[in-house]
């Protein structure tokens, strides 16, 4: 057997063996089946939707309860006006009781969510990016499972074990709300300018230089530019 031939039937049994060792594990209950992401209403009157990692759905039937559990705790460590775009399982690397991560409007949350031991952690516990902060996401796909990495100035931070179907969509949401962040954070200098001006112009009228009709006028002219 020639050394090229020999290197294709090991090769063929490698596979076969992972396969095999996987199979039993899933099996077992070792480790979880990779599911897919699925997109759910966090309240009927929401136009928004956001998306769950289908394991924490549960059966059929069971969908909304869930829904609004996972909900309720990830709404604990958000503020009142941020919307929730997502909710994923999975853990942090190196913090087990991180198990969470929620995707926001605004930023990204890891967060314990479980009964016992985990409920007892205050909001103080968890994981807060900005997406001011955030530098780089990256996705990473296992055999079964995969994994998102949030780098940051002084930090990356790990999020492991989950649906490997799950990478390229949260990592790509997480990007995309990260470049709109920054762009309703911009403000133009020709916006700095007029109200500059306006408030000069406010100066300018109190004082007496100018009246109220050329106030208004003037002040109409800056807010088209606007």
């Amino acid at each position: 057997m020639t050394d090229s031939l020999f290197r294709i039937v090991h090769t063929l049994i490698a596979v076969k063996a992972k396969r095999y060792v996987l199979s039993r594990l899933l099996q077992k209950g070792f480790i979880r089946k990779p599911t897919h992401t699925r997109l759910v209403k966090v309240m009927p009157s929401d136009e928004d939707e956001t998306l769950f990692s289908e394991n924490l759905l549960g059966d059929e039937g069971e969908e909304d309860e869930l829904v609004d559990e996972e909900t309720e705790e990830a709404e604990k460590y958000l503020d009142p006006d941020e919307k929730l775009r997502a909710i994923i399982e999975g853990v942090v690397d190196g913090q087990t009781s991180l198990n969470r991560l929620a995707v926001t409007d605004s930023r990204i949350v890891f967060y314990p969510k479980g009964g016992g031991f985990l409920a007892s952690f205050s909001k103080t516990s968890a994981v807060f990016l900005d997406y001011d902060q955030i530098i780089t996401v990256q996705g990473k796909k296992g055999m079964v499972m995969g994994e998102i990495g949030v780098s940051t100035k002084d930090r990356i931070v790990r999020f492991k074990d989950m649906a490997k179907d799950d990478v390229d969509q949260i990592a790509n949401m997480i990007q995309r709300l990260k470049v709109k962040a920054k762009t309703q954070g911009v403000v133009s200098p020709a916006r700095d300018s007029a109200f500059d001006q306006l408030k000069k112009l406010a100066e300018l009228r109190q004082m007496g230089a100018i009246t109220e009709e050329e106030f208004q006028e003037k002040r109409k002219r800056l807010l088209e530019t606007i």
